[in-house]
């Protein structure tokens, strides 16, 4: 990254700003309190989830991602993740902040995104990537929603904000984040569409004996 003549000299000239933290982080730390607060408060109208609310800022309980799945939905053995909707970029390479997945800088922004894995017991992770790609181009719901199939083997749904309406209500964003809840609001009313798919693919393993 080049910086201009001008933004070196101020810095040289400030030197107390060299050992605070990055006006960027400072900014991407808010936007994503809020983004992490916004997702929280609408889920805790619709329990029970199973949550974590830290990408960026991680949570009181350390966690650096944002997800969230139904109770019901299965997990691997310590209850690690098996299938989950999370907080993600469109592209994983794109941008070197969030903050600007989330503004739409260099094609990527930051979307929901379904992921599976696969399990000892079966379905492979090649079958739940070819499933999630076929379940998407013969369910018209989804495909009318705006989910996309990734390279990676996960169904997103794609969303930005916009950098003006951000700036203008910030720090305390509310309405700037209109495109994020609208998209939360389209993944909640297709859950049973999703449901459906993980218990298809991951279906409850009988107790061991």
């Amino acid at each position: 990254m080049s910086y201009s003549k001008e933004m070196c000299v101020f810095l040289l000239s400030n030197p107390q700003l060299i050992e605070e933290d990055s006006l960027t982080e400072h900014v991407e730390a808010t936007v994503f309190k809020a983004i992490n607060a916004a997702i929280s408060n609408r889920l805790g109208e619709r329990s029970p989830w199973r949550t974590r609310f830290g990408l960026v800022v991680e949570d009181e309980d350390g966690n650096d991602d944002t997800v969230f799945a139904p109770l019901d939905w299965p997990t691997k053995p310590g209850h690690a993740d098996l299938a989950v909707f999370r907080l993600a970029e469109t592209s994983n390479d794109s941008n070197s902040y969030w903050l600007g997945s989330a503004l739409g800088l260099n094609d990527c922004t930051l979307c929901f995104e379904l992921w599976m894995d696969g399990r000892p017991a079966g379905p492979s992770k090649y079958k739940v990537k070819q499933r999630m790609e076929s379940f998407l181009s013969e369910t018209e719901p989804l495909k009318k929603a705006g989910f996309h199939y990734t390279k990676r083997g996960t169904l997103i749904l794609p969303f930005v904000l916009d950098p003006v309406a951000v700036a203008k209500e910030f720090p305390d964003l509310k309405k700037s984040l209109e495109p994020m809840t609208a998209a939360l609001e389209n993944v909640l009313k297709l859950m049973p569409v999703f449901d459906g798919l993980v218990k298809e693919l991951l279906p409850k393993l009988p107790a061991p004996k």
